[in-house]
């Protein structure tokens, strides 16, 4: 008898859930979003998207030709616009240029803040001040920027903000500079919805696991080791030895062919969810990866995770003698 009232309260309990997930606010057609790093990837998969459900969305290109194919692949809802989310006079222009096609007197319902880059992927003892802020200049201070710039907008629509971090701002396993600014992401986000809690604005953060791609391509990734390697003194290249360096690489080319993803349709239909739901997570954990294996790693003790993610990476040639 009870296991049956046990059995019909969790079913009850999941399918009540489900409901409340699939509750849309609708009305799309009025909502207008801003997204960051609409050039490729995540950004630009999710202009395309919003673009076939209705919204009106500026969409922020770095470059000029992401500029063109963005127009060329959307309707007329879609804005493609220039900008650099790591100069605040790019950010302000952007803005200009918003608030001159917005209705009058309204506001903003979605700020995405997508853009980012990978970063130096070198060891800690390679790696420059200029390092840690070309990546932080992007990840962290550029999504900051964009809050502080576009909230009024937002407050003004009761608007959502949705940024993006990581696996890696939950547990270390990257490169210190990108590492280094999702943990921040994840820092400033928590601190930026509890402030705006009570004023209409809600905060939601995107946590994917390893997906391919451009921004994790391999090639890309190890000739820029490569050329930091070939950049430091010859005292700290004897010391890592070449054999680092291939070492280094053959891990990295391993990690992303076999644990990166390439199903990021998942990453973009977490946005859709955090822009239409009327009852959005805080968070958004994405990919069986990070939903599974990392999040064992982040709630076993440290000496356990270390041992974990010590396993196969190199070590400099003078250590080993």
């Amino acid at each position: 008898m009870w296991f049956l009232v046990i059995t019909s309260f969790i079913a009850l309990l999941f399918t009540w859930k489900w409901l409340r997930n699939r509750q849309t606010v609708g009305n799309y057609r009025h909502r207008y979003v801003m997204i960051t790093g609409c050039d490729s990837g995540f950004g630009n998969l999710l202009a395309k998207r919003l673009d076939d459900l209705g919204f009106h969305v500026f969409a922020g290109c770095f470059t000029q030709q992401g500029i063109d194919m963005l127009n060329k692949e959307t309707s007329d809802t879609v804005q493609a616009i220039q900008l650099d989310v790591s100069k605040t006079e790019s950010i302000n222009s952007a803005l200009v240029n918003v608030i001159a096609s917005l209705p009058k007197d309204t506001g903003m319902w979605g700020l995405v803040n997508n853009a980012g880059i990978v970063g130096s992927p070198a060891p800690v003892e390679w790696l420059s001040r200029e390092d840690y802020q070309e990546t932080l200049a992007v990840n962290t201070f550029g999504m900051i920027e964009m809050c502080r710039v576009f909230l009024p907008l937002l407050l003004k629509a009761n608007g959502r903000i949705i940024n993006m971090s990581s696996i890696v701002g939950r547990i270390a396993m990257a490169p210190a500079p990108y590492t280094i600014s999702k943990y921040a992401v994840e820092g400033y986000s928590d601190v930026l919805r509890r402030e705006l809690y009570r004023r209409g604005v809600t905060v939601h953060i995107i946590e994917p696991g390893y997906f391919r791609t451009n921004i994790a391509d391999p090639d890309t990734i190890c000739n820029a080791l490569t050329n930091k390697f070939n950049s430091l003194s010859t005292h700290m290249q004897i010391y890592y030895g070449k054999e680092y360096v291939e070492k280094a690489k053959k891990r990295i080319r391993t990690g992303i062919n076999y644990v990166g993803s390439p199903r990021v349709h998942l990453v973009y239909e977490a946005y859709i969810h955090a822009l239409t739901a009327k009852h959005p997570h805080h968070r958004y954990l994405v990919g069986n990866d990070a939903k599974l294996l990392f999040r064992i790693l982040w709630n076993l003790p440290e000496w356990m995770s270390d041992y974990v993610l010590g396993q196969g990476r190199p070590i400099p040639a003078a250590v080993q003698t």
